[in-house]
């Protein structure tokens, strides 16, 4: 599995499409500096990273990486058409497996930050799968490659749209599953209490919603997010709680009571824990209210 960092989102650099007939071989390329995806149609490409063998056949994808030596470890066996896509990020990019711990952005995201700046976010892309959802990714090549040959004032933006659009099919939830169950768990359960921060929410309760035990919940959770259940339901409680503290002429306790906590003096203390400031300083030091 990939993962990259953003904002700033991937950036689109080059695409096109390529027919290899029997005994032709894809080029052998070391440390490129950028990322190279590979989406075949028909036939297959059998490609090599450093020690790492691939078969990329029909309906498949892969993305070879910008720090490694690609290459086709044997050459095409069959008529093989796919689509190539190199792209690069500004920001950090990491690979993950089932055995590696990630590190979290949770924690850093929340403390001391203005409520209305950009959050970094993850973007998890399947390293080497068969794709599921294949009619709408076939379908976004096919108009990225002809957003490059057309001429309109607005082409590149078009083509940068849509390759986000191509990165979204590819990371869908089945692709991850399939790739990293870990991870798709733990995007699972922070979705959840992300919808339900307003409740009261216990490991029982997140186990039977999610159909897991709770034990393998927060695993999941503290290898791919770096934080427990509770953990993370009360960064996003308290991301709210900034919001209303300067949208909302609400009392300190309404606010308290509306993201979810059941008592004002633990929302306090948390608060100032995390914040170095109370919440009533801290609506002063945005909104001027004394």
């Amino acid at each position: 599995m990939l993962r990259l960092m953003a904002p700033p989102l991937p950036t689109l650099l080059d695409a096109g499409e390529d027919t290899y007939e029997i005994g032709q071989t894809h080029p052998n390329r070391n440390q490129i500096g950028v990322f190279d995806l590979l989406i075949v149609t028909t036939g297959c490409l059998l490609m090599g990273e450093s020690k790492q063998k691939y078969e990329v056949k029909g309906e498949h994808t892969l993305i070879l990486y910008p720090d490694r030596h690609h290459f086709s470890y044997k050459p095409c066996e069959e008529r093989t058409h796919f689509y190539w896509f190199h792209f690069t990020t500004a920001n950090v990019w990491t690979e993950l497996s089932e055995t590696s711990t990630s590190h979290s952005i949770e924690k850093e995201r929340s403390q001391g930050r203005n409520p209305f700046s950009e959050y970094p976010f993850r973007i998890v892309l399947p390293k080497f799968c068969n794709v599921d959802n294949w009619k709408a990714v076939d379908h976004l090549c096919q108009q990225i490659i002809r957003a490059e040959n057309e001429w309109i004032y607005s082409w590149e933006w078009q083509k940068q749209v849509l390759f986000q659009q191509l990165l979204q099919e590819l990371s869908s939830e089945a692709n991850v599953s399939k790739s990293l169950p870990s991870l798709a768990v733990a995007e699972q359960a922070a979705a959840y209490l992300r919808r339900n921060y307003q409740k009261k929410i216990g490991y029982e309760e997140l186990g039977k919603a999610l159909r897991f035990h709770p034990n393998h919940i927060a695993r999941c959770m503290i290898n791919s997010l770096g934080c427990t259940p509770i953990e993370y339901v009360t960064r996003v409680r308290l991301d709210q709680a900034k919001l209303l503290l300067i949208s909302k002429d609400w009392s300190i306790e309404k606010i308290s009571e509306s993201c979810g906590f059941s008592q004002m003096a633990y929302f306090s203390r948390i608060f100032k824990k995390q914040e170095g400031i109370t919440p009533r300083e801290f609506r002063y030091r945005f909104s001027g209210e004394k």
